[in-house]
């Protein structure tokens, strides 16, 4: 006889740990895929306010200023991926975002209005992919 239920709270205690596990580790199995499988991109278009400020190759290393009246950000293009080095908003959140290199990250500086996003090379890089209705 079972007392106090205890045998079946530890079958129970044990299924949430083997399901617990095994979502782990199809979340882990979900990230690698897709993390590793996007393209990288070759250039990184800048915008700012919504207008391209500039257009630059991800295999040439370079430091790039972008800059308004009162504020300027920099970006820099190392090894095939960009990062935002200096910028003086407040905030600094695109300093602290990680560097790009794949097709369709982005990194955005919302105070100064600044995004910078890795695309492919060529014409067929900004066709559209799917029309819904």
């Amino acid at each position: 006889m079972h007392r106090n239920g205890s045998d079946s709270t530890n079958n129970r205690r044990k299924n949430d740990r083997i399901l617990i596990l095994v979502l782990l580790f199809v979340s882990g199995v979900f990230l690698l895929i897709r993390n590793g499988t996007g393209k990288s991109g070759n250039l990184i278009r800048v915008s700012v306010d919504q207008k391209e400020y500039g257009t630059y190759l991800l295999t040439e290393n370079q430091t790039i200023t972008i800059h308004g009246k009162d504020w300027e950000n920099i970006l820099e293009i190392k090894n095939g991926k960009a990062s935002v080095i200096h910028a003086d908003c407040p905030d600094k959140i695109c300093v602290h975002h990680s560097p790009v290199s794949k097709k369709g990250e982005t990194i955005v500086c919302l105070p100064h209005k600044v995004v910078i996003e890795v695309m492919g090379r060529g014409a067929q890089e900004n066709e559209i992919d799917v029309i819904t209705k």
